[in-house]
């Protein structure tokens, strides 16, 4: 066992704020960019940064259950995570059974390929079960354990989401730094944001530009969570809310993209516009349709203007421009395309080999959500994603339309738009969703909607109560009057 620097940087600030849940949760939002370094080594695994205040949360929050604490607004946050809930139950029971069930009959792609001959496996049971299997339960206790605490009364909402956007904008000085590391051989400290032995980190390239992944594994791991940031960014920007200078922090996100070179960044930018033009016209918000096209219209005018003179001034940076965008363009025909729909269509091919009962959580690696949800949790792992998608939806637009006034609604704005980027970003590029963040986000979304449901609910009684007390006092006076 070893720590690393970034070890000794968060487990004294953990241990300090261990009897401060909200502290934990801030520590947890701005660690969780560091996804591809490590706070302590075992072995060959990394454990990572954001794990660290963590697992601390959530010692605090069951420590308080033992002690007999309750939550108000647990009832309503269970209820909402039961389809998470039974998504983590069948994960544990198809690691018991299913890889024995189906063992040596099936032909998967095993979590950590052989790096001198990769390719398809029999199916067995392996580490990679047991360790995606318990990844999923701690990130189902982190988010469960996180909805609970928003749910306690007077609880300060906006300062998860600001230490969200204080996240981004670190990612984002990063992902400056690391371009400058690769095209001027700026000083960068590769060893400590790299150094979970769990990824293979390699610099990547599109002929001369350089492919930028900042503290990621990978340009799109970067991108997953740029896609978050920049629907939360537009987001908050379409609904007027200024939280920590937003609208230049989405300026920032865009650029952040374009340097990681990433289709899936690319693609997010592309449709992240339309896509909430058009939720912004089917909830009928005119005003955040009026500043989402004044925001576009300023972007595009902004870019012509500073990039059409660079582009003269700059006949290298054409070339690597074009360089980008017809790599984007073929990306189809590419053989890491044909090779990534192959495994994807394999994923999907496990359902009908195992009548939709999946392969086992954590024994197939596809290349995006849906086919890796579909090998590994089979239909009823499907059916559970849907369902909570369904569940915190409905208490989000319930929780909106009761309790507009209260200052929890920046919250469900900004994290639920972000959940929305990184969906879209996961139906295209990850296999799964491993990032800590999301899942403090599913959370804090969940709490704070549990939480303004609760408060309209006391309004309106009390509201009530005053209405019976006025009626009952006015008739009395008018009894005595009459009398």
């Amino acid at each position: 066992m070893g720590i690393t620097l970034l070890g000794i940087v968060l487990l004294p600030l953990g241990l300090v704020w261990a009897t401060n849940p909200v502290r934990l949760l801030q520590l947890a939002f701005v660690s969780a960019i560091f996804e591809a370094g490590a706070a302590f080594l075992f072995g060959s695994f990394g454990l990572q940064p954001a794990l660290v205040p963590g697992l601390i949360f959530v010692t605090y929050v069951c420590a308080q259950y033992a002690l007999g604490m309750r939550y108000s607004g647990e009832g309503q946050v269970l209820r909402t995570m039961t389809p998470l809930i039974g998504l983590l139950v069948y994960a544990v029971l198809s690691i018991l059974f299913l890889p024995q069930a189906f063992q040596g009959r099936i032909m998967v792609w095993p979590q950590r390929p052989d790096l001198l001959d990769p390719g398809y496996v029999p199916l067995s049971f392996t580490s990679g079960n047991v360790t995606q299997t318990l990844y999923l339960a701690l990130y189902a206790m982190v988010a469960i354990c996180a909805a609970l605490l928003v749910t306690r009364p007077g609880f300060r909402h906006l300062s998860l989401l600001r230490a969200y956007l204080l996240g981004g904008y670190l990612v984002i000085g990063i992902t400056f730094w690391d371009f400058a590391y690769r095209v001027a051989h700026v000083p960068f400290p590769a060893a400590l944001v790299y150094s979970n032995p769990n990824w293979a980190i390699v610099d990547q390239s599109l002929g001369p530009v350089p492919r930028i992944q900042a503290t990621f594994s990978e340009p799109a791991a970067l991108a997953f969570y740029l896609s978050g940031l920049f629907f939360c960014c537009l987001w908050l920007n379409a609904k007027g809310r200024r939280i920590m200078r937003v609208d230049i922090l989405l300026i920032l996100s865009i650029f952040a993209m374009l340097l990681s070179t990433s289709t899936t960044g690319l693609l997010t930018l592309v449709a992240g516009f339309p896509m909430m033009i058009a939720f912004a016209a089917l909830s009928g918000n005119t005003a955040a349709i009026g500043r989402l096209l004044k925001k576009g219209s300023m972007l595009a005018i902004a870019g012509i203007v500073i990039v059409g003179p660079l582009l003269i001034l700059v006949p290298s940076l054409q070339n690597a421009v074009n360089e980008v965008v017809t790599s984007t363009l073929s990306k189809g025909d590419s053989e890491s395309y044909e090779e990534r729909s192959g495994l994807d269509g394999a994923a999907i091919g496990t359902l009908t080999q195992t009548d939709g009962l999946g392969v086992g959580w954590g024994s197939f690696r596809a290349s995006s959500l849906i086919p890796g949800l579909s090998a590994n949790g089979g239909i009823f792992g499907l059916l559970m994603v849907l369902a909570l998608a369904w569940q915190v939806t409905g208490l989000m637009r319930r929780a909106g339309r009761q309790n507009h006034e209260h200052p929890g609604n920046a919250v469900l704005d900004g994290f639920g738009a972000a959940l929305c980027g990184q969906l879209a970003a996961a139906l295209v590029s990850a296999p799964t969703i491993s990032d800590i963040a999301f899942y403090l986000q599913l959370g804090c979304v969940t709490g704070t909607a549990a939480r303004m449901l609760q408060e309209s609910r006391s309004v309106k009684n009390f509201t009530i109560k005053q209405s019976n007390s006025a009626i009952l006092a006015e008739s009395r006076n008018k009894g005595g009057s009459f009398a």
